[in-house]
């Protein structure tokens, strides 16, 4: 039977939080999961914590392969997912335990190609976001401004039909280890039929240190700079193209409005 949720975790340096993460999947209120697990190079002992929930639990499909950056990883997650729908896990993070139940939900209801949740987080450098209900948006405009992408870009907020996903032939950046998350969610949100918001349940991020966007050297760290600039272009450069500058210039300003 196919998977209603294919669940794709891309894994680097996150021992000490990846089995609260995957606890959290395990005990989904939704049970028709594959949980498509990409070790991608990590160097700590997150191998043999996913062997251990392999071993126990044959939802999950589990990947090691050679370090080659969170986009390639969950690229290879797009690849291998058989599920209706794909969502991007941190493997830092967690989910409430009826997260994936409300969300496909409200996918299937209306047929909507993409659907999104609000976070709570445990860093200053990003603020809670919540809906305290449930509602759709159709046209761009809208979607721009419920969503607010362009301050909150973050893939981890979004339930993606995985036949949009391939008749679109949306797929991450491997070039870009930071903001490629944005210019994927921007890229569908263009094209997706309207997008189901989701209220009273979340998605938690926490921030880690050590994951493969923090921890590296001065190098790595130089190139983020570069690149955050990249995106904040590409997210200038797009609301010119769709007319929607006003509404860019002004969360830039002032955050979330």
């Amino acid at each position: 039977m196919q998977p209603k949720v294919s669940v794709v975790i891309p894994i680097y340096n996150a021992e000490r939080y990846l089995s609260r993460c995957l606890d959290s999947v395990c005990c989904q209120s939704l049970k028709e999961l594959e949980i498509i697990c990409i070790n991608d190079g990590s160097p700590d002992n997150c191998d043999k914590i996913l062997a251990k929930y392999a071993a126990r639990d044959d939802r999950f499909v589990v990947i090691n392969k050679k370090n080659a950056g969170v986009s390639a990883a969950r690229n290879d997650g797009i690849r291998c997912a058989h599920g209706k729908y794909i969502h991007f896990l941190d493997a830092d993070d967690f989910i409430d335990s009826d997260y994936y139940k409300k969300m496909y939900d409200a996918a299937d209801a209306d047929s909507l190609d993409m659907v999104c949740s609000g976070f709570v987080t445990n860093t200053k450098y990003a603020r809670d976001l919540k809906y305290s209900h449930n509602f759709i948006a159709r046209d761009l405009r809208t979607k721009l401004r419920k969503t607010y992408v362009f301050t909150d870009g973050y893939v981890w907020r979004y339930l993606f039909n995985r036949q949009f996903i391939k008749k679109h032939k949306l797929s991450f950046d491997v070039n870009m280890i930071s903001q490629e998350d944005a210019i994927f969610v921007l890229n569908a949100i263009v094209v997706a039929n309207g997008i189901s918001f989701v209220g009273g349940t979340h998605y938690h991020y926490m921030f880690n240190d050590m994951s493969a966007l923090h921890a590296r050297d001065a190098a790595h760290h130089k190139k983020i700079k570069a690149q955050y600039k990249i995106g904040k272009k590409y997210r200038r450069d797009f609301a010119r193209k769709y007319g929607v500058y006003g509404l860019w210039f002004w969360r830039k300003i002032l955050r979330r409005m």
